[in-house]
């Protein structure tokens, strides 16, 4: 299993400024889990994707862990 958490303070409105956003990738075989939401709050959104090899499946979570970089999360776990 491989596990990426980023995080960033919320940039929304409705007086959310300055909370953090979370955003969780892990990969369990040929499975990515990832999950979203305010650091704060128990209940996340979530999304799976399925791939046919454990090799596509940690190519995309890296994809996916860059994109969110690129739009502003820090890194503050790789396990």
């Amino acid at each position: 299993m491989k596990k990426f958490i980023l995080v960033k303070k919320s940039d929304g409105e409705r007086g959310q400024n300055g909370k953090k956003k979370i955003y969780e990738i892990v990969v369990e075989g040929t499975r990515v889990v990832m999950m979203w939401g305010k650091a704060e709050e128990l209940n996340k959104q979530q999304n799976v994707k399925y791939f046919q090899t454990e090799n596509q499946a940690y190519w995309f979570a890296l994809g996916k862990k860059y994109e969110k970089e690129e739009k502003g999360y820090d890194l503050v776990a790789s396990l």
